[in-house]
C-alpha cells in the first residue's frame, strides 16, 4: 500500500503536470476540497467527489494562472500530510499577480485523497481578483 507521503508526492506531481484525470484518479469517491472565501473567490468553497475535484480544478484554472508553486516541506503524521509552500498566481482577467505562503492539509484513506484543505492569504487573493 502507498504511504500518505508517497500519495501526496504523486498528487502534487499530477498537479504540476496539469494532469486532471490522474489527480481525480488519486481521489477517493467521497473526496472533499475546501478552499477559503466561498462566494468571493471563483474556486472558494467546498467541492465534493471526483466531479467536484475536477470542477474545483477547472474553476481555479479559469480564475488564475499559476506563476510559481513551490513546496517547501511535507510533514506526515499517520494518514495526514501537511504541505507548506509558497504560491504566486495571476488573476484572470484582471492580470494582477499575487503571492502568498500556503498550507495544505491532506488526509488519505487507503492511499487515496479524501480531504484537501487550503490555508493562504485570502486578502491578497481577493485584492488581485
Amino acid at each position: 500500500m502507498i504511504t500518505p507521503l508517497a500519495a501526496a508526492e504523486a498528487f502534487y506531481a499530477a498537479i504540476d503536470a496539469g494532469d486532471v484525470p490522474t489527480i481525480v484518479g488519486l481521489c477517493a469517491d467521497d473526496a472533499t476540497v475546501q478552499y477559503p472565501a466561498q462566494g468571493r473567490l471563483p474556486y472558494g468553497g467546498t467541492w465534493t467527489g471526483p466531479d467536484g475535484v475536477a470542477a474545483f480544478l477547472e474553476a481555479h484554472d479559469a480564475a488564475e494562472e499559476i506563476v510559481a508553486f513551490d513546496i517547501h516541506r511535507m510533514l506526515a503524521d499517520g494518514d495526514t500530510v501537511v504541505v507548506i509552500g509558497a504560491f504566486t498566481g495571476r488573476a484572470k482577467p484582471a492580470g494582477r499577480e499575487w503571492s502568498t505562503p500556503f498550507v495544505h492539509v491532506l488526509a488519505f484513506a487507503d492511499g487515496l485523497l479524501w480531504r484537501w484543505e487550503a490555508f493562504f492569504d485570502t486578502a491578497a487573493a481577493l485584492e488581485a481578483h
